[in-house]
């Protein structure tokens, strides 16, 4: 606000004084308002709201602590900087004045340079603290929209990975449902001969059992019942076989994709890892070898569903640092080990999933939990798996921890305390 602009409510209800202050404020080029009363301030402050308030303690009927009160009562008035007039010096008066809501103290007989001094000091901090207020809600909209441009890269972030997921899974059902239906239609092609002996070891007890049995023979010889026996029970191994793979896989994808994100549950965090390397497995199943150190860890309490998702963040980049080497070697490996450690005191679950990829450089590793940093080719990754786990782990109460030298592979350890409200 200008001083052209400035309105100043002057409230005294001796006539000499508020002309006096009037004449100080207005040859500063202030707007100047006046009342003579308590009841007749309020009114014009409700009126046309001012930008400050000089009011008089000592008035009839109503005082300037009682006006004050009422401005400050009315959510339109509250944020209306008053200072207090009065001949008074007593320290008890200045307190109260203070307690009401007083922002300042000018005592009379007025100073000039002091009444224009502590009006200009305070119209300045109450545009400061306007245009403060305007800031933070710009801030408070920008944060919003940064909040829902994060969510909605999160689930972008979540569908790529699905996607990802949906393409191995149905690989891997592929398999075993291939196998499922070879043997179900080499099945359907010896049902016919085995039905017809069975229509034959009916007659047997029937009327001409000697023509039941030659007809046997004759079956038997055309059919060679050793050969069928074989290859029923190989089909049916087979067809087993394939159904038992199907359920593993999708009792590993139950075991992945847990929806009760926001719930707690006790949980075998072995039964994850090898959830999320199953759902993993087309991807490294040909040239990289996994290598399993379980230790002996208890059902442990966490969210499932977030746990997962981290585990398949860290075993997907430990695929990607493999399958990145210019030159892959005969000999590349995935070595995931589990232990029980403590930590400051807690006794922590630690999970450690170490690839032979091509390992960090010195400036890549402190920029490696940031949102969008990334080191993969344009459209193969938008550098949020990494931040998305490590806040998941933080809201955990944990850490990821990372050891990696260009060249020489990456081990990521994921410590995970016991879980306190």
């Amino acid at each position: 606000m200008t001083k052209s602009r400035a309105n100043i409510l002057v409230v005294d209800d001796t006539p000499a004084n508020l002309q006096l202050l009037e004449s100080i404020i207005q040859e500063r080029g202030y707007t100047v308002r006046a009342a003579i009363n308590g009841r007749l301030a309020i009114k014009a402050a409700r009126l046309q709201v001012p930008d400050l308030v000089m009011l008089d303690i000592n008035m009839p009927e109503m005082n300037g602590f009682e006006v004050c009160r009422e401005l400050k009562g009315d959510p339109r008035l509250a944020g209306i900087p008053v200072i207090f007039v009065s001949a008074a010096v007593e320290t008890a008066d200045k307190l109260r004045a203070f307690e009401e809501g007083g922002v300042d103290y000018v005592t009379k007989p007025f100073q000039p340079l002091e009444v224009l001094a502590r009006v200009e000091t305070h119209l300045e901090l109450a545009r400061m603290r306007a245009e403060l207020e305007r800031q933070n809600g710009v801030l408070a909209q920008t944060l919003r929209d940064l909040t829902r441009a994060q969510a909605h890269l999160v689930q972008s972030e979540k569908m790529a990975a699905l996607g990802l997921l949906t393409a191995g899974v149905a690989h891997e059902l592929n398999n075993p449902l291939n196998f499922i239906s070879a043997s179900v239609q080499g099945l359907q092609k010896t049902v016919a001969p085995v039905d017809e002996l069975m229509a034959l070891c009916q007659d047997l007890s029937g009327t001409a059992p000697d023509e039941a049995l030659r007809r046997i023979r004759h079956w038997s010889s055309q059919n060679h019942p050793g050969e069928l026996r074989q290859d029923m029970n190989e089909l049916v191994s087979n067809a087993c076989y394939g159904a038992n793979r199907a359920a593993e896989i999708v009792a590993s994808l139950r075991i992945f994709s847990r929806l009760d994100e926001a719930d707690r549950k006790s949980v075998n965090l072995h039964e994850c890892l090898d959830a999320a390397l199953l759902l993993l497995h087309n991807r490294y199943k040909d040239h990289i070898r996994i290598e399993r150190d379980y230790g002996d860890l208890p059902l442990w309490l966490c969210q499932p569903g977030r746990l997962n998702q981290v585990f398949m963040n860290l075993l997907g980049n430990a695929v990607d640092a493999i399958d990145a080497k210019s030159a892959p070697a005969g000999d590349d490996e995935i070595r995931i080990s589990t232990r029980m450690q403590e930590r400051d005191g807690r006794c922590c679950a630690v999970v450690e999933i170490a690839d032979t990829g091509t390992g960090l450089s010195d400036e890549v590793r402190p920029h490696l939990f940031e949102p969008f940093f990334t080191t993969k080719e344009v459209g193969k990754g938008v550098g949020l798996g990494l931040a998305i786990s490590h806040g998941i782990i933080r809201d955990h109460q944990g850490s990821i921890e990372v050891e990696s030298r260009a060249g020489q592979g990456t081990l990521f350890r994921v410590v995970l305390p016991q879980f306190e409200a």
